[in-house]
């Protein structure tokens, strides 16, 4: 007979080879990814900082030359702030002085020459020449912008916000303004230095490291410097950044309010971006702003070519690897074939003959001795089989004498009704109970011998012999117990013991001895109240040692009275989660159940309350119970 099937060995091996092989070769390449990726976006970085701080260095550079042309020419307004007309000369000159000076004023304090409110020669570029006029007036009060406030009250030089200079140069500019205080330390003028973000913005575009990557610079107060559209009036940079309502944004932003330098990611959207930030002198700040997949895009080509050409490779492989195994594995299917042949029973199959000194070849020999020993446990299977078989027969047997054992003959006798129901776990157990009535007197027992199964079994049957016969002595309970331990004791090599409860009722006056050796506590229902536990000594399970001195004790019943006395079955009876029947489970059962129910509807629905809670799980014990109703 020959193996078809819907994949050959062949063609699983070199899967599971080409399967390993593309998931080295896709770690590999993701880790040459991942490290190429790190390598080159930590030297975008480090490249993005260098950019950003030659470009602040730049920046400073000319406005510290602004600066220093403002404040080289303070001693000369100083000097000739009584002549109006050589104020006009010396703005000029400080524009002319510098090519990034786009307009200059010196702005007096009110009233600083008599009969005039307003005096600020201003001086401004237009068209390549400069011209001058007087820019204070009712319309353009210079008194209220900040140029000339915030410097006025602080008595600091100023670098103003972004702002359209409507009225003066009108265009877009940021304002130095450098106090000049009086004997008294009163700022009695501003000087100030326009600059035009024209050029700001222009010099700033010539820096980018990458084509979608930009820069800006924006003021303290979050003014854009770098602004496009420079007939805006409007052009507040914190304000676009809350509106982006990325908190990682938010970061890197508040980092550049407080002045300070940092790296910071965050997703634009065109995508996975970097922030590299610094402080300016002058309290600007400036960020360049770069995407990751601008980056990266080198190597992402360089990987998809990789990718490209590992595919190909693994598609090469795969074809060389499954015509090897072919050759290889053919006589691996020869032996298979005859392996099946030998497993549909036919023993007497040839195996093919293996030349390769190899694995298969070992194979096709343990074949062989397999063979061989087929034949040879088949007829032992046969004789252990009728072996086995005798052996049930023998157990199914012993079951019947067990079970014929026990009294079946339950008394209702006057004032006594008694059942007992007994369902073993194994074919045979190593519960017991027994019972019968001399002389007006009811003799009861319920016993449970450790373990279970055969050796259970017939430690039970001896222990419900010698207690029949015993208690037919007329001793006490203590004194039966004592002589049935020793009897147990006597040569009990296994170990095995039983815990056991026995007592004998007088019929006609209703007491109760009992004596406890072990054993769970016995259940009583009274006439009237609630059921509960009967309390008895602590005395020794039979057969653990002889000689052991029991003592009984003794109980006036009333009519009415019923008395539960079970094994360790009942109450240890599991559900598959392992939560068990419990004793307050059974003190709930007899509290509900019906009082006048027949000590053998009892013991029945008593047994199926159990089976109910079990929920169909296996018994893991014999579980006994008999049950004594007083009328």
């Amino acid at each position: 007979m020959e193996i078809k099937t819907k994949k050959s060995f062949s063609a699983r091996l070199s899967l599971n080879i080409i399967m390993l092989t593309s998931i080295l070769f896709v770690a590999t390449i993701a880790t040459a990814s991942l490290s190429s990726h790190t390598i080159l976006a930590e030297e975008a970085q480090t490249s993005s900082e260098r950019l950003l701080e030659s470009a602040i260095k730049e920046i400073e550079m000319n406005l510290g030359s602004v600066e220093s042309s403002v404040k080289s020419i303070s001693w000369l307004v100083d000097e000739k702030s009584d002549n109006q007309d050589y104020i006009y000369h010396i703005v000029k000159n400080i524009v002319a002085s510098n090519d990034h000076i786009v307009g200059s004023t010196v702005a007096f304090a009110p009233d600083f020459f008599p009969g005039e409110h307003y005096f600020s020669p201003y001086a401004f570029v237009e068209n390549g020449r400069i011209y001058t006029k007087q820019l204070g007036t009712a319309q353009y009060d210079y008194f209220t912008m900040e140029w000339y406030k915030d410097s006025a009250e602080s008595g600091k030089p100023h670098w103003s916000e972004p702002y359209f200079d409507e009225g003066g140069a009108n265009i877009m500019m940021s304002t130095y303004s450098y106090p000049l205080k009086d004997y008294a330390g009163r700022t009695y003028a501003i000087i100030t230095a326009d600059i035009s973000l024209q050029w700001i913005s222009e010099m700033l575009a010539t820096i980018k490291p990458y084509p979608s990557s930009s820069i800006i610079l924006v003021s303290e107060k979050g003014e854009c410097i770098n602004a496009q559209n420079f007939d805006k009036r409007e052009l507040n940079f914190y304000n676009w950044v809350d509106s982006l309502n990325d908190d990682r944004v938010k970061h890197i932003f508040d980092d550049m309010a407080a002045g300070k330098k940092g790296l910071g990611r965050f997703n634009s959207s065109k995508g996975l971006s970097f922030a590299v930030y610094n402080k300016l002198s002058n309290g600007w700040s400036a960020a360049i702003l770069c995407l990751y997949s601008d980056v990266l895009v080198r190597t992402s080509r360089l990987l998809l070519v990789l990718v490209i050409i590992g595919l190909l490779g693994l598609v090469i492989l795969f074809g060389v690897c499954y015509m090897l195994i072919h050759r290889l594995t053919k006589p691996l299917t020869e032996v298979t074939n005859s392996a099946l042949n030998i497993a549909n029973g036919d023993f007497t199959t040839e195996l093919p003959e293996i030349k390769t000194d190899d694995e298969i070849k070992l194979l096709r020999d343990s074949f062989d001795l397999m063979q061989h020993s087929l034949i040879n446990y088949i007829n032992d299977l046969k004789v252990s089989n009728e072996k086995n078989a005798k052996f049930e027969n023998d157990l199914n047997v012993a079951s019947r004498i067990q079970m014929g054992m026990l009294p079946k003959d339950f008394p209702q006798i006057g004032n006594i009704d008694l059942h007992a129901l007994l369902h073993p776990a194994k074919v045979v157990g190593g519960d017991l109970y027994d019972f019968y009535i001399k002389n007006d007197e009811l003799y009861f027992a319920v016993g449970d011998v450790s373990g279970k199964g055969l050796p259970a079994s017939l430690l039970m049957a001896i222990t419900k012999a010698a207690f029949r016969f015993i208690s037919g002595l007329g001793m006490s309970m203590a004194q039966i117990l004592e002589k049935l331990n020793n009897s147990i004791s006597e040569g009990n090599e296994t170990g095995m013991f039983v815990t056991f409860f026995c007592g004998r009722i007088n019929l006609k006056t209703l007491e109760m001895t009992y004596c406890n050796a072990g054993h769970n506590p016995i259940a009583v229902l009274p006439p009237s109240g609630k059921p509960y536990y009967l309390t008895a000594k602590s005395n020794l399970a039979l057969g653990v040692f002889p000689d052991f001195k029991y003592e009984d004790q003794s109980l006036k019943l009333e009519p009415g009275t019923e008395l539960l006395i079970y094994t360790d079955g009942v109450t240890e009876a599991e559900r598959e989660d392992k939560s068990q029947y419990g004793e307050e489970r059974l003190l709930a059962w007899m509290t509900s159940k019906s009082i006048h129910n027949s000590a053998k509807e009892d013991c029945f629905e008593l047994m199926e309350d159990v089976h109910k809670f079990t929920q169909g799980n296996e018994q893991n014990d014999d579980i006994t119970m008999m049950t004594i109703k007083i009328k």
